[in-house]
């Protein structure tokens, strides 16, 4: 991580120098918008500026000659207006640092920054009352692609789905499928008053007549009826398994999905209900039992039970905080829709009754997504059942663009996907033209395969005898611009995993892969790998080795997006 590496130096230099922390947040090292200026650039000096009350170029100088000259990766110092320090890298230390991808591989990126640290990570959580929507995938892509990094970086990642089960939603969907149900026998009986689109309750309702028929049929004083409380149970199993699949469809998985009807088991709502009382945090109004929410920064008390008896949601939230600390995490993170908003201050406010951390509750909104088709935006109403679902889009365009595309954003902005050119074979396509830099190597491999003799070997390089184990970057000869460029991009890698765990923006990695892609298409169309004159071919080793460990760190950064890196397109 060579820029959170001098960051850090510099950064330890200042602190030493002001004995104190203020103010150097704002302090960055990063890379150049133009390159002409060099490979990195610090703002340091206008950093310290204010802190010193010394001109920013003076203290420029300062840094330049007490601190960053001694830099034993650095060269080419300059100093511009109002107090930028600009430099290069060693071409040595480029092609040293090259050596951690042949050393690690697949882990090459990796680091350690989490170590010893849980993380408890929630995301899409849809209730089982309906097909997932399009936002849903946006949060599965995010969440799964998140967990990836954060595991990269160290962290230990415990992936959680929440289902609700438990509740009137829950119960109206139930009341609409023993409807339908009822309609199958021949039991005519009508359909809830605001219920659930049919369309949607009668694919559950089919599902469940495949796997169990008429067994829910009981007999009560001479009537049929549904056993409600069996019927319920199952049939919300038949919507998880769905959303189960839907979500496998597109590479999402759980560690454990967590059903909100387990924490009402063994009197457990009763005995937390109990203890909030002994803590003064619950008190009665109008017949129902309210939590101080606003002691706690919300806008507003909230009801925990009813006049009715029945829980609030709100009660739930409390119950399932409560069981995720119980379980020791460090960290819980929370992926939610954009009609979320309001849960936020809700959950700190829950958190901070219990005497959490302001630190320990980390939230995530992700903003609304738009299907546009050839310029044209797709109609979703979730209600009316007459919606273009994730399903649909991952069967359409595939996982691979599904997860890449929905991975290009920041999340906390909208975003329109664009399904013409997802499914686009060029590369105005983002992940075509990423995967196809994959492709494109591997092609290369297997032409230097097809053209070397059998046993023998193209101008001294055998790729039967290769091993990418056994190069040594150090040796390599990187002969222009475009050849260094590409090496400095590589080891630039590890700093973007780094970069995309602290702020959770895995849209850093999709950036990063259609720049590597980018400046690999560029060496590829010139600059020759493969010689042919006059029917004698030969293998330029040195690009040979670069390519090869492009390969490697495209594999890798796809991988932390769960996007295949293909050998054919």
């Amino acid at each position: 991580m060579i820029i959170n590496i001098l960051k850090q130096r510099i950064q330890n230099y200042i602190k030493e120098l002001i004995k104190d922390e203020q103010g150097i947040n704002n302090l960055v090292v990063e890379e150049p918008k133009n390159e002409k200026f060099g490979d990195l650039s610090t703002n340091a000096s206008m950093v310290l500026a204010p802190l010193l009350k010394e001109n920013p170029l003076e203290i420029a100088e300062k840094l330049k000659r007490e601190l960053i000259s001694k830099f034993e990766e650095v060269e080419d110092i300059s100093i511009v207006k109002p107090g930028f320090i600009n430099f290069n890298l060693k071409d040595d230390f480029i092609k040293k640092a090259l050596q951690e991808i042949v050393k690690k591989k697949e882990e090459f990126g990796f680091n350690n920054s989490g170590k010893g640290i849980s993380i408890q990570l929630e995301y899409v959580s849809s209730n089982p009352t309906g097909n997932l929507h399009i936002g849903h995938g946006r949060w599965g892509a995010l969440g799964d692609s998140l967990a990836n990094i954060y595991k990269a970086c160290g962290y230990d990642i415990f992936r959680e789905y929440y289902v609700n089960d438990y509740g009137t939603q829950a119960e109206k969907f139930s009341e609409c499928a023993q409807c339908i149900y009822l309609r199958h026998f021949g039991i005519s009986t009508p359909y809830p008053e605001n219920g659930y689109p049919e369309e949607v309750v009668s694919d559950a309702v089919k599902r469940l007549l495949e796997k169990y028929n008429d067994r829910f049929i009981i007999e009560k004083n001479g009537e049929k009826k549904v056993d409600g409380g069996t019927f319920r149970k199952e049939v919300i199993e038949i919507m998880v398994s769905q959303i189960r699949e839907t979500l496998a469809l597109m590479g999402v998985e759980y560690d454990r999905w967590f059903y909100e009807s387990s924490l009402y088991e063994n009197s457990n709502f009763e005995k937390v209900i109990e203890n909030l009382k002994e803590r003064n945090l619950i008190y009665s109004k109008d017949g129902a039992l309210w939590f101080r929410a606003s002691m706690f920064a919300d806008d507003e008390d909230r009801v925990v039970i009813r006049k009715d008896g029945n829980p609030t949601y709100f009660a739930s939230d409390i119950l399932y905080l409560i069981d995720k600390v119980k379980r020791g995490y460090d960290i819980l993170l929370y992926i939610l829709g954009a009609d979320h908003h309001g849960y936020v201050d809700r959950l700190r406010a829950i958190g901070r009754a219990l005497g959490l951390p302001e630190d320990k509750i980390v939230i995530i909104i992700g903003q609304l997504v738009k299907i546009v088709d050839r310029g044209e935006t797709l109609k979703m109403s979730r209600r009316k059942g007459n919606l273009y679902n994730l399903r649909d889009l991952i069967e359409e365009v595939g996982k691979d663009a599904v997860r890449y595309f929905f991975s290009m954003n920041s999340f906390d902005t909208p975003m329109d996907f664009d399904i013409s050119l997802a499914k686009q074979k060029s590369n105005q396509n983002p992940v075509y033209y990423v995967q196809y830099a994959h492709a494109r190597i591997e092609s290369i491999i297997e032409k230097i395969k097809e053209s070397s003799p059998e046993g023998g070997s193209l101008n001294g390089f055998s790729i039967e005898n290769f091993s990418f184990e056994k190069i040594d970057t150090s040796e390599l000869v990187l002969k222009n611009k475009c050849e260094r460029k590409l090496a400095k991009t590589m080891i630039l890698y590890p700093d973007v995993v780094y970069s995309a765990c602290r702020n959770n923006a895995p849209y850093l990695v999709t950036q990063y892969l259609y720049r590597l892609a980018s400046e690999f298409h560029y060496f590829y169309n010139n600059f020759r790998i493969i010689n042919d004159i006059d029917g004698r071919v030969t293998v330029d080793t040195d690009r040979f080795i670069l390519i090869v460990l492009v390969r490697q760190v495209l594999q890798n950064a796809l991988k932390l997006l769960n996007v295949s890196a293909p050998k054919k397109m």
